[in-house]
């Protein structure tokens, strides 16, 4: 395991982003970026505290569009919602989180596309004008790309390491009535360097640093492996049809995105090339651009700003955020026929524990990809869009689409299920209590579309299995959607004790 989470690795990444946040605040070069910004604390439960407090929807935050590639947010929309602190009367006794990893650089993949943009610039050696010529004076964002490809970072008011470790201080804030006085609590990450990064750092937030010394929590590591079958994290990793499936598999995200870049990248490239002088550079392709802005969202988790993001419009950067949404819904979302039946294994784990209550455990919490959580999302139905199901447009862009990933999977990106039992009052029972359901992503509290009965507009949680139950027979058995044999068919690691 790597050893991340000692005292003075966790002091070091706390002071690096404390002398990057001062830096930004006295920097007038940086833009202004209105709240929320990193791990907000307009967002932080307070039992006195009502309702959304934070960023407002009418105002306008590059932070919104850059579709998962910039840091954590707090989920937006138009709805008024219930406040994070428990409805009247209830108590939160059971707190389930999918988590994606932290702040990230770029994967090998896409760090090589911008590699090989700079590399061509340079070997052009021309001087550039217009929105481009801060590339006159600028360097990438890491002097060592090969060591800090897909590794979180460390540095600048989003660092990946601070914000996993502060997201554990916030759950401490919210569910540390829910610590167990003795024993273990199980933690889960699926078996990469980041995703592992990411649930020590929480750990050693809300367990404490010693929280392995101690033995406090053990973090369990599962293997993103094809013979893991229907028992894993990475569904997306073990269902041989949806990696063989050129037509509607996982690649089918790459190709409907592919589309869509070449109905809103051409006009940008003739803008950033011949109307600003720049034709000594020659053609941008798609892909360089893409990459261009690529490296806004990059350079901002790494630095804290980035000049490539003023050199975009406002409609430029919500076609991005469309073109990272087309990614999102064809590759695991509910444009592609294998979501529903991946994303329903952890749904359906998850569920069987809230059935049984706290005697199963108060606390479960998994770290991931985003590529993990877009199947979930499907198979909650939670996005479920009546009008384009299941085919996002990518000749256009549409604004009144309901699946927006930005403010759902962003680096850090959360799920939450609190399991909450409220009084409940009857002729027959008049002292009763009832078990609910209520979801928080990302710091919002989101009602499921089909079942906001409850207190606060949660789930009582009998209609909730109904539901999980029902979604079993639309999206299929995941051994048979993904061709196969005698496979387990359901997630067998998630318990405590």
């Amino acid at each position: 395991m790597l050893n991340v989470t000692s005292p003075w690795a966790l002091i070091l990444s706390l002071l690096t982003a404390i002398v990057s946040i001062s830096y930004y605040n006295n920097n007038p070069s940086a833009p202004e970026i209105r709240s929320p910004h990193c791990a907000s604390w307009n967002a932080w439960y307070n039992p006195l505290r009502s309702g959304q407090v934070g960023y407002q929807a009418n105002d306008w935050n590059i932070l919104y569009h850059l579709g998962g590639n910039g840091p954590w947010i707090e989920k937006i929309d138009e709805l008024e919602t219930p406040g994070l602190e428990p409805p009247k009367g209830c108590v939160i006794d059971q707190v389930h989180m999918i988590s994606r990893h932290g702040e990230r650089y770029p994967t090998k993949s896409a760090g090589s596309r911008h590699l090989a943009l700079l590399n061509r610039i340079k070997e052009a050696n021309v001087v550039l004008n217009g929105s481009l010529s801060f590339l006159n004076n600028w360097t990438y964002f890491t002097d060592e790309p090969q060591k800090d490809f897909d590794q979180l970072t460390k540095t600048s008011p989003y660092a990946g390491t601070l914000q996993a470790f502060s997201t554990g201080v916030r759950f401490l804030t919210r569910y540390g009535h829910l610590l167990p006085l003795h024993g273990t609590t199980r933690l889960w990450a699926s078996e990469c360097n980041r995703v592992i990064e990411t649930a020590q750092h929480f750990a050693s937030g809300f367990f404490g640093l010693d929280w392995e010394k101690t033995e406090k929590a053990a973090l369990e590591i599962i293997p993103e492996t094809l013979e893991r079958g229907a028992d894993t994290l990475t569904p997306g990793d073990t269902c041989p049809k949806y990696i063989e499936d050129p037509a509607k598999g996982h690649d089918n995200g790459v190709n409907m995105l592919a589309l869509f870049q070449d109905v809103y990248i051409p006009a940008i490239a003739e803008r950033l090339i011949n109307d600003e002088n720049n034709s000594a550079l020659g053609y941008l392709t798609n892909l360089e651009v893409y990459g261009m802005q690529e490296m806004c969202g990059f350079e901002t988790l790494s630095r804290g700003s980035s000049p490539w993001c003023d050199i975009f419009t406002h409609d430029d950067w919500e076609n991005f955020e469309y073109a990272r949404d087309l990614i999102h819904y064809y590759r695991a979302g509910p444009g592609n026929p294998y979501a529903g039946a991946m994303g329903w294994l952890w749904l359906n784990a998850t569920t069987g524990l809230l059935r049984s209550g706290p005697e199963a455990g108060t606390m479960f919490f998994s770290f991931v990809h985003d590529g993990d959580i877009a199947p979930l999302v499907t198979a909650m139905d939670i996005l479920k869009d009546p009008k384009y199901d299941p085919f996002l447009p990518t000749t256009h862009r549409v604004e009144d689409r309901v699946w927006r990933t930005s403010s759902v999977m962003p680096m850090g990106g959360r799920i939450v299920f609190e399991r909450l039992t409220c009084p409940t009052s009857s002729a027959k029972d008049p002292s009763g209590e009832e078990a609910f359901l209520r979801v928080n992503i990302n710091d919002k509290i989101v009602p499921l579309p089909y079942c906001k009965s409850g207190p606060g507009l949660s789930c009582p949680l009998k209609e909730f299995v109904d539901h999980v139950e029902r979604r079993r027979s639309e999206v299929g058995d995941f051994g048979e959607v993904c061709g196969l044999e005698k496979d387990v068919g359901y997630i067998t690691f998630l318990r405590q004790g």
